[in-house]
Formats: C-alpha cells, sequence, structure tokens
C-alpha cells in the first residue's frame, strides 16, 4: 500500500486530523484500526522519522470508515473490516452498509410502531375489563347495602312489642341492685358502729382498772412502817 503512494501528495498528521474534523490523537488511533484489520504495519507512508503520512484516498477511506462506525452502530473495528479488508470493493461495501443501516433503520421503526399499537390495543382492553369489573362489583354491593336495610327494619319490628317488658325487666334489676348496694351499706355501718361500742367498753374497763390501781397504791403508801427496835449492846458494835 505505501508503495501506492510514491507519486501522491502525501499530508501530515496535523493536516489530515484537521481536514476530518478529528484530534491527531483520534487520528492515531483509527491508523493502528486500520494497520490491525489489514495486517500491514506499513499501510501508511512514513516519513524517516517513522511519522505516518496519508494520501487523498487514504483521507476519503478515514472519513468513509468514521461516518460507518458513527451511522451503522458498528464498532470501529467492524467498520475498518468493511472499509479496509478489500481495498478494491471498498464503494461498494460503503454503499451497502448505508443501504443496510437504512434498511435496519425502517425495520426498526415499523417493529416500534407495530408493538405500539399492540401496546395501546392490550391496555384499552384491560380499562374495559377494569371498568367492566368495577361496575359489577357497584352493583353487588348496591345489592347487600338493600338486603341490609331490609334485615334492620325487619328486626326494628320484631324489637317493638318487647320493648316495655324489657324496659321492666331492665328497672328491677336496677332496684335489685340498689337494694343490695344500700345493704352491703348497712352491714358495714353496723360492723363500724360495733367495733367503736368495743373500743368505747375496752376504754372504760382501762379506766376503771387504772383508778383502782391508783386507789391500792395510795393505800399501801398511807402505811406507817414500825420502827426497827435497838438493843442496848448495838452501841458497842458501831
Amino acid at each position: 500500500m505505501a508503495s501506492d503512494h510514491n507519486f501522491e501528495e502525501l499530508e501530515a498528521p496535523a493536516k489530515t486530523a484537521e481536514e476530518l474534523h478529528i484530534s491527531v490523537a483520534t487520528l492515531r488511533k483509527y491508523s493502528l484500526i486500520v494497520e490491525k484489520v489489514t495486517g500491514n504495519k506499513d499501510y501508511y507512508e512514513r516519513t524517516k522519522q517513522k511519522s505516518r503520512l496519508y494520501s487523498a484516498k487514504d483521507i476519503e477511506d478515514l472519513k468513509a470508515f468514521r461516518t460507518l462506525s458513527k451511522n451503522a452502530d458498528l464498532t470501529l473495528q467492524e467498520a475498518a473490516r468493511q472499509i479496509f479488508a478489500v481495498s478494491d470493493k471498498k464503494t461498494e461495501e460503503v454503499k451497502k452498509a448505508a443501504k443496510m443501516q437504512k434498511s435496519v433503520a425502517t425495520n426498526t421503526a415499523t417493529v416500534d410502531a407495530d408493538q405500539v399499537v399492540k401496546l395501546l390495543t392490550m391496555l384499552q382492553n384491560t380499562i374495559a375489563s377494569q371498568n367492566k369489573a368495577i361496575e359489577d362489583l357497584q352493583k353487588q354491593v348496591a345489592r347487600v347495602e338493600a338486603q341490609n336495610r331490609k334485615l334492620i327494619d325487619r328486626s326494628h319490628q320484631l324489637a317493638e312489642p318487647e320493648s316495655e317488658d324489657s324496659k321492666e325487666k331492665a328497672n328491677n334489676k336496677d332496684q335489685e341492685a340498689a337494694k343490695e348496694i344500700t345493704e352491703e351499706q348497712k352491714s358495714e355501718q353496723e360492723a363500724h358502729e360495733e367495733i367503736l361500742r368495743k373500743a368505747r367498753e375496752n376504754e372504760e374497763k382501762r379506766r376503771k382498772q387504772q383508778v383502782e390501781e391508783n386507789i391500792h397504791r395510795t393505800l399501801a403508801q398511807m402505811q406507817i412502817r414500825p420502827k426497827k427496835k435497838h438493843h442496848w449492846w448495838d452501841r458497842f458494835f458501831k
């Protein structure tokens, strides 16, 4: 490939990158991919300092490679294979790739439209089914409420003749409860009075006993003790 460039005007990497509207680093990356796909490290002409040089045809191929990788949703390696692998069919491969891209885009749009229509149809059917279920449920609730009202009315009718008896029974129960409470209160009061009575009796007994003890003590103190007699010989022992 390098021999084909002998009589062509070659561009430096900076000028080539400017024409492709990419950076020099990106141009170097593209060039390495092309050399790897073609299996030719000398695919591009080089200077004595080993810097790559690009012909007008190289620049056009790189433009087609860049466009294909962007628009056809291909990796850089796949786009490079289609552009650089068979040099005699480069233009035809580009056209095929563009056609394939257009076909894929059309089919995708058609599939997407069909899926949207199906989803909308399913959604409408689901909403219709839900509305029908809600309507049936509302009717069922209305029937149940009507039955409940009938049962309540009937229970009121059955309870009316017995209302007086029920009141009388309730009054009797209240009176019995009040009587029991009164009797219980009386029992408690009687017990309290009995306790007080016994307490008073005990206090009276205690006072009487204390008076008696005081009288005995006073009488004992009033008694005169006899003087002790002394013998005449006691004075010698003092």
